[in-house]
């Protein structure tokens, strides 16, 4: 995984082992420090960076409601 800010600026990586047709709910939060979740803002992203598969998976928002909305994202 691959942090980087609203300019595109690559700010942290973190490794991530997902099985062979397995699948891997990533939380920023969880896989880097606030620290440098920080040094991200507000318009940082993650990156999937595996030139070896294709993947395919959902990104979304969650609010403190519970309310959450989904939208599906793939590569190849």
């Amino acid at each position: 995984l691959q942090l980087h800010d609203g300019a595109g600026h690559l700010i942290a990586e973190a490794p991530v082992a997902i099985a062979c047709s397995g699948s891997a709910m990533v939380w920023p939060h969880e896989m880097f420090d606030a620290a440098t979740l920080a040094a991200a803002g507000p318009s940082g992203y993650v990156l999937v960076r595996d030139p070896s598969c294709r993947l395919f998976g959902y990104h979304g928002l969650m609010d403190d409601a519970g309310g959450f909305s989904l939208d599906h994202m793939f590569g190849f």
